[in-house]
């Protein structure tokens, strides 16, 4: 399985964008109707050289014409400084409304990715495509075959929505909980580590494969962090997760309970959002 792939996140969905679309459209519809109506010239601010005060000139016809605005034109610099606001945001407005209209365009054209599935089903099989479908590539990732740690004799495993049997209470509901929240996921997914030079293997709770960049995302829970053993044995597998390169938020997920403070699924929810958005 490809590590890195430099696929487009898309956190804003097309019917967002075609809502700031239509926003963009009548305020550029405003800002014209209500320049129209607006007076000619300009505002110029001046100030005074010895007091610093504020003087306020109406400058028309290129610059020719300089007519001072005394506090009794109130109306009139109000007028003129809205003139040159509007101006702006009209400006702003239709620059936006362009990069958003590319932005638009950009969502119906085909991708690279979904080449091979336009090519006739025959021939796909023989097709070595550069890079596949998120679907494709998702439905290859989930059922592939990988070691997984294997249950002792007796042990109580408990079910969940998706069909693992896992080890705990807690993992079953953070399995659950994943699984209808659309995070595709598997259990107990054998890695590869390093221990000082002698290669050694861990089976973290859940592997995550994040759908924009197709990285793996393990996922641990520690349960039991009162126990003085259970505390130790954790802090370094911990330790080695991060000797090996895996990084916290970023490509290890943690939570943790102890018998006074327990799990809840809203740790678990804060801890994704982190990483991936939602």
């Amino acid at each position: 399985m490809s590590n890195y792939y430099s696929g487009l996140s898309a956190p804003v969905p097309q019917t967002e964008f075609l809502k700031r679309k239509k926003f963009l459209e009548k305020t550029v519809v405003l800002l014209e109707e209500r320049l129209a109506e607006a007076p000619d010239g300009s505002l110029v601010v001046a100030r005074h050289a010895k007091s610093g005060a504020a003087g306020f000139y109406r400058v028309a016809h290129g610059g020719s014409e300089r007519t001072y605005l005394s506090q009794t034109h109130g109306q009139t610099i109000r007028q003129l400084a809205q003139k040159e606001y509007d101006r702006k945001a009209l400006k702003t407005a239709r620059k936006e409304l362009t990069a958003l209209n590319a932005v638009l365009n950009y969502c119906t054209v085909d991708k690279v990715e979904d080449v091979l599935d336009r090519c006739q089903k025959d021939k796909q099989p023989y097709i070595a495509p550069v890079v596949e479908s998120d679907e494709r590539y998702r439905q290859k990732w989930l059922s592939q075959t990988y070691s997984q740690k294997r249950a002792q004799d007796g042990e109580k495993l408990y079910p969940t929505e998706k069909g693992d049997l896992v080890r705990s209470k807690s993992e079953s509901i953070q399995a659950d909980y994943l699984y209808h929240h659309g995070y595709d996921y598997l259990y107990e997914k054998r890695v590869t580590l390093y221990d000082q030079g002698q290669k050694t293997y861990r089976y973290p709770d859940f592997t995550i494969l994040d759908p924009v960049t197709r990285q793996e995302v393990i996922y641990e829970h520690f349960g039991m962090l009162d126990d003085p053993d259970y505390l130790r044995n954790s802090l370094k597998k911990l330790k080695l997760y991060l000797e090996n390169g895996y990084v916290i938020g970023e490509t290890l997920l943690i939570t943790c309970e102890t018998y006074e403070q327990p799990f809840t699924t809203d740790q678990l929810a804060r801890v994704l959002k982190a990483r991936f958005g939602h």
